[in-house]
C-alpha cells in the first residue's frame, strides 16, 4: 500500500520502522497532545485553548545526496501530495543541489537630531561599536557568531547604523533586538542624538537560498503529453509570470504553500519567511516569480533563489515538542540545513503546480484530495468518509451539496 492509503497508526510506524522517529517521538505523535498548559500559556497571550492544523510528511527528498522525509503541518492536502510529487520526479533525475549563505541577520538603530558631525562620530568610533555590539550577546561569540559588518546610512535628518550579525543556528530575532537595545544606548551618549527606535530588519538580504534541479523530460510526461511538450509549456508559463504581476503573485503563492509548512512543522516565524520573500520578489521595482525554469542540454532546469529566515534552536524551536520532532525526523544539524530543505521542497511544490496548471489543470488533483473534506463537511463519519470521497472522486461532482446527496444516499441503503 502506498503511504496516503494506511491509517494514521500505521504511518507512524513507517517513520518508526526507519528510524526518521523513536519510540518517545511515535508516543508524542499518538497522543495528540502536542503542548502542555504550562508551555501553552508561555507561548500565548490569553491563551484559552488550542488550535489544530494537520501534522504530516513529505518523501521523495534527495538534496545534496541526503534523503529526508519533511514534515509539514497544513490544512491543504494537496500541498503534502505536490511536494511529494515534486520532489519524487526531481528525485529520479538525479535530486536538488543547494546552496545557501551564511545566517546575517541586520538590524537598524535610527538616530534623530543628527547634527553635521554625528557621521564624522560614527566613523571615529567604529571599531568600538563593533566592540559595544559583540559584547552584548557573549554567549553568540563563544558559538562562532557575531557582528560580520556595520554601516551608516543618511536619510535626511535621520540616520540609520545598521549591523550585520551571523547569529549561527538561532533564527536570530531575539538576539539582534538584544544587542540593538545595548547597543543603541551607548550610541545615544556617543552622538548626542535621540534614539527613534532598535529593531531588528526582516529583510532577508544575508539568508539567501539558492535550490537547483534537472528534470528528465520523461518525468514530465502524461498520458496526452510529452514530457518535452510540457517542459516547453512551464517555462513559458514562468516567462509569462515575469511579465505579470498577478500571476508572478500567485507562482509564488504556490512556492511558499510549502515553505510555510515546514517553517510552522518547525517552530518557525512564517510571518517573517513571507515579509522576506516577498520583498526580495520586489527588489527589480517589478514583483517577479521566485523561481526561474528552462531548458538546458535536453532537460528542464529549475532554480528558486529566495531567503529563508529559520533557526534550529531557540525560542519556541527548543521549547516545542512538536519542533524537536520534526528536526529530528529530518535528521537536522544546523540551520544550514534546515535551509537547505525548505529551499527544496519551495521548487518541488512549484514544479508540481506549474506541471498540473499546463496539462490537466490546478482542479483535477486539487478537488480530489479536498474530496475526504468535503465528505466530513457533509457529516459523514468513520468509514463514511472513505465511501463518500470514492464517490465524488468517481463523479467528478465536488459540492458540498452533492456530497450530502451522496451520504444521504449511502446511509438509506
Amino acid at each position: 500500500m502506498k503511504l496516503y492509503e494506511l491509517t494514521d497508526d500505521e504511518r507512524i510506524n513507517y517513520l518508526l520502522k526507519n528510524n526518521y522517529i523513536n519510540a518517545k517521538q511515535a508516543d508524542l505523535l499518538r497522543s495528540r497532545a502536542p503542548l502542555s498548559q504550562d508551555l501553552a500559556d508561555s507561548l500565548s497571550e490569553n491563551q484559552i485553548g488550542m488550535f489544530g492544523l494537520p501534522y504530516g510528511f513529505a518523501t521523495g527528498f534527495t538534496i545534496n545526496g541526503k534523503d529526508y522525509v519533511v514534515p509539514m503541518s497544513i490544512e491543504e492536502p494537496s500541498v503534502i501530495a505536490a511536494a511529494s510529487n515534486g520532489a519524487k520526479r526531481i528525485k529520479n533525475s538525479g535530486g536538488f543541489t543547494v546552496s545557501v549563505s551564511d545566517h546575517i541577520v541586520y538590524g537598524q538603530i535610527v538616530l534623530e537630531s543628527i547634527t553635521d558631525d554625528t557621521l564624522e562620530l560614527l566613523n571615529d568610533n567604529y571599531d568600538e561599536i563593533i566592540k559595544l555590539a559583540n559584547d552584548a550577546h557573549p554567549s553568540l561569540i563563544k558559538r562562532g557568531g557575531g557582528v560580520r559588518s556595520l554601516e551608516y546610512h543618511k536619510y535626511d535628518d535621520m540616520l540609520e547604523v545598521e549591523i550585520g550579525v551571523d547569529t549561527v543556528d538561532a533564527m536570530g530575532a531575539n538576539i539582534v533586538n538584544t544587542i540593538l537595545e545595548k547597543t543603541s544606548k551607548k550610541i545615544s551618549t556617543m552622538t548626542k542624538c535621540d534614539v527613534l527606535c532598535s529593531i531588528l530588519s526582516n529583510s532577508g538580504a544575508g539568508q539567501l537560498v539558492n535550490a537547483e534541479a534537472n528534470i528528465e523530460f520523461e518525468q514530465l510526461a502524461t498520458r496526452s503529453m510529452s514530457g518535452q511538450a510540457v517542459a516547453e509549456r512551464i517555462v513559458q508559463l514562468t516567462t509569462f509570470a515575469q511579465k505579470s504581476v498577478k500571476r508572478a503573485i500567485t507562482h509564488n503563492k504556490g512556492i511558499m504553500n510549502g515553505i510555510d509548512a515546514v517553517i510552522l512543522a518547525t517552530g518557525n516565524d512564517f510571518r517573517a519567511q513571507e515579509a522576506a520573500s516577498h520583498e526580495f520578489a520586489s527588489q527589480s521595482g517589478q514583483y517577479q516569480p521566485l523561481s526561474s525554469w528552462q531548458i538546458i542540454n535536453g532537460s528542464l532546469h529549475g532554480k528558486l533563489t529566495l531567503p529563508v529566515e529559520v533557526g534550529s534552536v531557540g525560542g519556541a524551536i527548543s521549547s516545542m515538542p512538536m519542533a524537536q520532532l520534526s528536526l529530528a525526523m529530518m535528521g537536522i544539524t544546523d540551520s544550514k540545513e534546515l535551509r537547505s530543505i525548505i529551499g527544496a521542497v519551495g521548487l518541488a511544490n512549484n514544479l508540481s503546480a506549474l506541471r498540473a496548471l499546463v496539462t490537466t489543470g490546478i482542479q483535477a488533483g486539487h478537488m480530489s484530495l479536498q474530496s475526504k473534506s468535503l465528505a466530513v463537511s457533509a457529516g459523514a463519519e468513520g468509514a463514511e468518509i472513505n465511501l463518500v470521497a470514492s464517490k465524488l472522486n468517481k463523479e467528478k461532482n465536488y459540492s458540498l451539496d452533492n456530497a450530502k446527496k451522496v451520504l444521504k444516499e449511502l446511509r438509506n441503503k
